[in-house]
């Protein structure tokens, strides 16, 4: 016999564990989309406390602390690297069209961070793509 038939149906995800695994799973494409682009990974770890707390809780105060974070590296026309100002999560929320001063909401900062990858890269994570 196997062990699957001695076992239980595993219970359904509650919407909040849904809601962390989309934020994990977004933070990880951001973060393999930056290592791709050569985005030094030294500040992944920051990186990544400061987007979940925004995901997690939108609130102006933190808005205005992530904000300026560099997420990707800024490419200019004629410049054969990258500049050394990245393109920042107000500048990404800009580029997206919510404006950089107020605190978007969870759902937009969700839509903003997707969009955001299609803008700059095209990751993959366990065979997903971002379509």
């Amino acid at each position: 016999m196997s062990l699957a038939h001695h076992s239980r149906p595993l219970a359904p995800l509650s919407a909040e564990s849904r809601s962390l695994l989309e934020i994990a799973d977004l933070l990880d494409l951001v973060c393999k989309t930056r290592r791709e682009a050569g985005q030094a990974v030294s500040d992944e770890i920051e990186l990544r406390a400061a987007l979940f707390e925004l995901l997690d809780g939108p609130t102006q105060q933190v808005w205005e602390q992530v904000r300026e974070l560099a997420l990707y590296p800024s490419n200019f026309p004629g410049l054969d690297t990258p500049s050394p100002l990245g393109f920042t999560v107000g500048d990404l929320a800009y580029d997206y069209g919510l404006g950089d001063v107020i605190c978007p909401n969870r759902d937009q900062l969700l839509d903003m961070l997707r969009w955001g990858l299609k803008e700059h890269g095209n990751p993959t994570l366990n065979g997903n793509i971002l379509a």
